[in-house]
């Protein structure tokens, strides 16, 4: 019988434990690869660790920092480069109790600035650049004293890498525990849908992240993952995996060169890789017209944004037979909630998306509860007060799971994050971010994803669109998805953005398209008025063969859909909308 105390025993939880585990198990095999000076059972040109190293030298920064003054909750900016010594300082943070404050650089500087003074670091761990920046706009960090600097330290202070690698070897300093609760990281949104919010990550939402990836997806000891996308790639350590880094730019993956991709992938032999849509899509178009091939290949993972069925079918076709390949659905509030594999998506719900039924993300994880619930655009603070939706009706979509972060960063650090002319403004929309997220039955949390879509029969979430890229006309409400993947069937279109001019509730639906590269490549400088006029054409009488298309005004053309900055994949639409605007002018929508 279990004892009234036992009940309220405090979890002690730490991802980094796993890494201990296969420390142990497989101290000998590599764990992480990254381009480098190095030689790895003769693999030249990579610096590389094995998972003992990596747990030693974990450990022994971890203890570094704590000399330093680190204590649990000190909040600590990591800016540095993916690779070895990323990899080591991850966990590192991890064992010393530390909040690791984790950023896309890739969302500009100004976003930057802002985002990271206003969570209030106690110190960075960052590569020189980034320190001699901090140090140029010290007065927006006046608690930063823990400084630690990745590579030559100049007249900054603080400690080096090395130095502090060095202490922590020497130093028997006895780590801290952590527990379930206590808070892990600060990871920001990217801030496609407005603007960035700190996201606050416990040590049970990485534990549970890791645990349901493996499980999910059987994912082994001894593999080798190419991961495309860094924060990803830390799970692997934690699983037994290597981590191969290729040689790209993390912050604009849709750059990422296709040969030092497959150049990495057949150095490690890789059995798994993770990328975004953007990623797969030109990985995939180069092996098609090289004839490139990934045999070792046998697990893919792509996220961020729907993945197009060309695209899964596209990869597919360049990797070993027998391959899976699935889209992990969540945010970076809650991750992972759902996935559904390429092969379901081909047989099945490609035809439907197809046809306007919206994007198949699939069935829930295990640890996953969910709900459809009447969309609302007010705060919800009780979930006795939500509308739950009969299966196949549209509503928005809320979750709760060991894996959902219980609260946004402190309102005051989110606010800052805007314009700080614009204080009352800010600290009211600051305020509102957990209560519009939010919904609570007592016991647990649940979080509005934000997104709109509906259950199938078969307990599948079909994904609408994001619930404020609505759009209210005066006919009713459509959805960007749905009407989106109906266009994006034509050959000559690469994708669309479906976007709201004018008032909610007499809203004009406007399409935004982004013409194909084969289109721009047929015909060259010899785009003409005609071929404009022929491909709006085309799109409207595809418009009028679908109820929830029939109303949507003539498309317009853009050259490149802006996107989100942390996958290339996410449209931008209310950028879309504003441009839409100023392109258009007096000028009247023809339908």
């Amino acid at each position: 019988m279990t004892s009234a105390v036992e009940h309220h025993t405090v979890v002690q939880i730490n991802v980094a434990d796993r890494l201990a585990h296969f420390a142990q198990r497989m101290p000998l095999s590599v764990a992480v690869a990254c381009p480098g000076h190095g030689d790895a059972a003769g693999r030249n040109s990579y610096a590389t660790c094995t998972f003992a190293e990596l747990d030693r030298d974990a450990t022994a920064l971890a203890r570094g920092l704590v000399d330093l003054g680190v204590t649990p909750g000190t909040r600590l900016v990591l800016l540095v480069k993916p690779g070895v010594e990323f990899v080591k300082l991850v966990f590192a943070l991890l064992r010393s109790g530390a909040t690791t404050i984790l950023i896309d650089p890739g969302m500009g500087k100004k976003h930057l600035v802002n985002c990271l003074a206003a969570a209030e670091p106690a110190g960075f761990v960052a590569i020189s650049p980034a320190q001699a920046v901090r140090t140029l706009l010290k007065s927006r960090f006046p608690q930063a004293k823990l400084n630690v600097t990745v590579g030559r330290r100049w007249f900054w202070g603080g400690t080096t890498y090395k130095q502090l690698l060095s202490a922590g070897t020497n130093s028997g300093t006895r780590l801290p525990t952590s527990r379930a609760t206590d808070p892990a990281a600060i990871i920001f949104t990217s801030g496609s849908t407005g603007p960035p919010k700190g996201v606050l990550y416990t040590h049970q939402m990485f534990d549970t992240q890791v645990a349901e990836i493996r499980r999910e997806y059987d994912l082994q000891p001894g593999g080798a993952d190419l991961a495309c996308f860094a924060l990803f790639g830390l799970f692997n350590s934690a699983m037994g995996i290597t981590t191969v880094f290729p040689k790209m730019d993390f912050s604009r993956p849709a750059s990422a060169d296709p040969r030092k991709l497959l150049s990495a992938a057949s150095d490690w032999q890789v059995t798994q890789a993770f990328g975004s849509p953007a990623v797969w899509d030109k990985l995939s178009r180069y092996c098609e017209h090289h004839g490139e091939q990934i045999p070792t290949l046998r697990k893919i993972f792509s996220c961020g944004a729907p993945v197009p069925a060309k695209v899964l079918q596209r990869t597919l076709a360049y990797v070993d037979a027998y391959a899976e390949m699935h889209t992990p659905y969540g945010a970076t509030e809650s991750l992972p909630v759902a996935t559904i594999a390429a092969s379901e998506v081909l047989s099945e719900t490609a035809e439907q998306t197809a046809c306007g039924a919206g994007v198949c993300v699939g069935r829930k994880f295990e640890s996953i509860d969910w709900r459809v619930i009447r969309i609302s655009d007010e705060p919800i603070t009780n979930i006795a007060d939500v509308e739950e939706l009969p299966m196949g009706e549209i509503g928005e979509l809320i979750v709760r799971g060991p894996q959902v972060s219980p609260q946004y960063d402190g309102e005051l650090r989110v606010a800052s994050c805007e314009l700080r002319e614009k204080e009352s403004t800010r600290v009211s929309k600051l305020a509102s971010h957990n209560s519009m997220t939010k919904i609570t039955d007592g016991i647990s949390i649940w979080h509005r994803m934000g997104d709109v879509g509906y259950l199938d029969s078969q307990g599948r979430f079909w994904y609408c669109g994001r619930k404020n890229h609505r759009i209210e006309t005066s006919e009713g409400t459509l959805f960007s998805v749905p009407c989106e993947e109906i266009f994006n069937t034509h050959p000559d279109v690469a994708r669309t953005a479906l976007v709201g001019i004018g008032p909610a509730g007499g809203a004009t639906p406007l399409l935004v398209v982004e013409p194909s590269g084969t289109l721009l490549r047929r015909c060259g400088k010899n785009w003409s008025r005609s071929d404009y006029h022929r491909l709006q054409a085309e799109l409207l009488e595809l418009a009028k063969g679908y109820e929830i298309t029939k109303h949507i005004a003539q498309p317009i053309f853009h050259p490149g859909l802006p996107v989100d900055v942390r996958h290339n994949s996410k449209i931008n639409r209310e950028q879309l909308a504003k441009w839409a605007t100023r392109e258009l002018g007096g000028h009247k929508l023809q339908h």
